[in-house]
């Protein structure tokens, strides 16, 4: 008999509404409560509560996406990630990845267009040092009929997730999925959507494939939690909130001055910078003073 038979059961109706016992919760040392994320990672969804994995879907998952960041961001970090450097927030980042938000520590220019971290190149090999990023929130179709129902979970996906060739007709990554479904009709949110890895692209980056319509009874849940304001923080980027790997939050540094953006509206058209010349040399452009003494606040940083 499989070790996890019981934790598959529904609880009687007399424990529904219980909760986690007070017992339990001083036996374990911690807290039951935080952000719940998939996490794709090495072929398999990792399920993290606060933080600490609490499961794992090896293949394939089935999901429903009840929102997503209206726009595309992007986050910089001055320093190279390694599994060695501690946390820490983006030098800057972007919600609407147009300009800089005003809570970035060190924005790196008045415009996402003219940044220089946004140049092919500026990064490792041809790659941009700024990274596209997309916040979801989704709940899974394994958690419905269960106590688990509605449970919603943010997913981060990254330039590699979000951007690139379809598969076959209907699986995409999540850019040119949502503008499949649109152009026959269909609505995300309406749908069953199957996570798969990339295995043509690496171990991180997913890909979108819609199985089924949603029924009624998911209708109604769905469309419940979606209105809910944590839900809808949970597709926002911020500078201090715990990263990807679950490292708990930390006291933010003091608030620090920032290079204040220009107005944008929705109709800006950006376009892609394009690669440096090696030409004659030219004057260094103005950069922004880095002041990054005391930042200690998480963030995700998947690739």
């Amino acid at each position: 008999m499989s070790d996890l038979t019981l934790l598959n059961q529904d609880l009687p109706d007399f424990l529904q509404t219980a909760g986690v016992s007070e017992l339990t919760k001083q036996l374990a040392g911690r807290k039951t409560a935080g952000v719940k994320r998939i996490v794709p990672k090495n072929g398999i969804f990792r399920k993290t509560v606060g933080g600490e994995e609490m499961g794992k879907v090896k293949g394939n998952l089935n999901v429903i996406v009840v929102s997503a960041s209206p726009k595309v961001g992007r986050i910089f970090y001055a320093k190279q990630w390694t599994p060695e450097v501690e946390p820490s927030a983006p030098d800057c980042f972007s919600n609407n990845g147009q300009s800089p938000d005003e809570s970035s520590a060190s924005p790196q220019a008045e415009r996402c267009d003219s940044c220089q971290q946004n140049i092919k190149g500026s990064g490792q090999g041809n790659s941009k040092a700024c990274r596209y990023s997309r916040r979801i929130a989704v709940v899974l179709e394994e958690d419905f009929g269960s106590s688990l129902e509605g449970e919603v979970y943010q997913m981060n996906l990254a330039s590699k997730s979000l951007f690139g060739e379809s598969v076959g007709d209907n699986t995409h990554p999540f850019e040119s999925y949502t503008k499949y479904l649109a152009n026959n009709g269909k609505s995300l949110d309406y749908v069953v959507t199957q996570l798969s890895f990339n295995e043509d692209n690496d171990n991180q980056s997913i890909l979108f494939t819609p199985t089924r319509f949603i029924n009624k009874g998911e209708y109604a849940v769905t469309s419940k939690v979606a209105a809910k304001p944590e839900v809808q923080k949970m597709v926002v980027m911020t500078p201090y909130q715990a990263d990807v790997a679950g490292r708990p939050k930390l006291e933010a540094p003091a608030p620090k001055p920032v290079v204040k953006a220009i107005p944008v509206t929705d109709d800006d058209a950006v376009e892609e910078p394009k690669k440096r010349e090696s030409k004659k040399a030219e004057a260094p452009a103005p950069t922004v003073k880095k002041s990054l003494d005391s930042v200690v606040a998480a963030w995700t940083d998947e690739e």
